[in-house]
């Protein structure tokens, strides 16, 4: 029985626990669809909006772009964002090109914590709400990494098990506000990650866990850039510390880093390459923890411009490539000629010393003498005395 104008009003539900509210309902004669929504429904959609960032993309047809809205607008249109937002991760969010009634068993297995049904076709977009992950400045960059690579592992194991499409991003959903109610279905559950990962686990065929790619899940994007990018971070920092508008210079790198990686590590991914939002998010949080937490050694080759590979740890090494072919042809080189400049500056420091000791002691200059008394070849000093001469 649907509520309407004539009947009595809804009791004020803060005042209530949720079983008298569920049995002062009942008396109105409210249908359990209805108790359902009310008691579950509603809470967690007040939720949803809540953990909505100020300006989250909404659109009424993806095909047509999608745009940042001021969060009270966003809430008008069909389409809004669900995932992948700049301070947190609330959910996993999978859309399944099946309908509905061939993943009944697996939803009931696994219940989601929001379902939207497409009326015309059957499929649907499946939400599952986890306790939330904070990306902005994390207190430990290590933690955040294997947090988000549980994850991204949790969301392959989800696409798998449901047969979700590989290809969505999880940005975009269906607008629960603005989607008929009859076709929202779910209880609003909330989860843990490692709750929710257990429980796939136990019900994901063994065959089909091995199989699973998390690098191929939305998530696992985040992971791969995040990583990949900190690493090069901490191995850079340095050589902008101490120098006038250090801090906004490599800000200003790191996002350039980010914006190549994206489209360097995910050309051939699935859900192809990160939105350039996203990415100008990770980069953020990656410049500024870096900035102002890292205090690593000097791990640069300074002539090359390039992390010195052996004073990384073993994980932050296998990011970064070895020099191969002419690049390394190019860097031994510039080793070389580094090494030269430095031994020539120690013999100009040493010759420089022992003329002065020659003149102190009234000895007669020539290349042999300072060659005997700053301890270096004789041609070195040869070609010195010449020099300092005008010759």
């Amino acid at each position: 029985m649907e509520r309407t104008e004539g009947q009595n009003p809804l009791p004020q539900k803060e005042n209530l626990s949720r079983q008298e509210l569920a049995q002062t309902l009942s008396q109105q004669g409210l249908s359990r669809r209805e108790l359902a929504r009310i008691l579950f429904q509603e809470p967690y959609l007040a939720l949803f909006r809540e953990r909505l960032p100020r300006y989250p993309y909404a659109t009424d047809d993806p095909r047509q772009g999608v745009r940042p809205r001021k969060r009270e607008n966003a809430l008008r249109y069909r389409y809004i964002q669900v995932g992948h937002y700049p301070h947190a991760v609330y959910r996993i969010a999978l859309d399944v090109d099946r309908p509905w009634p061939l993943v009944e068993e697996q939803l009931d297995a696994l219940p989601p914590s929001l379902v939207l049904v497409n009326p015309e076709s059957g499929h649907l977009h499946v939400w599952y709400e986890i306790d939330p992950i904070p990306l902005l400045s994390p207190k430990s960059p290590e933690a955040l990494t294997r947090t988000m690579r549980l994850l991204a592992q949790t969301e392959a194991e989800l696409e798998a098990f449901l047969g979700a499409d590989p290809a969505y991003s999880g940005l975009m959903s269906r607008n629960p506000i603005q989607h008929p109610p009859e076709w929202v279905w779910g209880g609003g559950r909330l989860w843990s990650l490692h709750e929710l990962r257990e429980e796939l686990r136990d019900r994901l065929p063994r065959g089909l866990r091995r199989a699973v790619r998390a690098s191929e899940a939305s998530y696992g994007r985040n992971t791969t850039l995040f990583h990949r990018l900190r690493g090069l971070a901490y191995a850079q920092v340095n050589l902008f510390r101490g120098k006038a508008g250090g801090e906004e210079a490599f800000r200003l790198w790191v996002s350039q880093t980010a914006h190549a990686l994206n489209q360097e590590l995910f050309v051939g991914h699935p859900k192809g390459p990160l939105d350039p939002r996203e990415v100008g998010w990770v980069a953020k949080s990656v410049a500024k923890w870096t900035w102002a937490h890292y205090r690593g050694s000097r791990i640069y080759v300074s002539s090359t411009g390039r992390p010195d590979r052996s004073r990384l740890s073993r994980e932050l090494r296998a990011l970064i490539p070895p020099l191969e072919g002419e690049e390394l042809e190019r860097a031994r080189l510039a080793n070389l000629e580094a090494a030269n400049r430095k031994r020539r500056g120690k013999a100009e420091e040493a010759l420089i010393e022992a003329l002065r000791r020659l003149q102190a002691r009234g000895e007669a200059i020539t290349a042999r003498a300072l060659a005997r008394e700053a301890g270096v070849h004789p041609s070195t000093a040869s070609r010195w005395l010449k020099r300092m001469r005008g010759e």
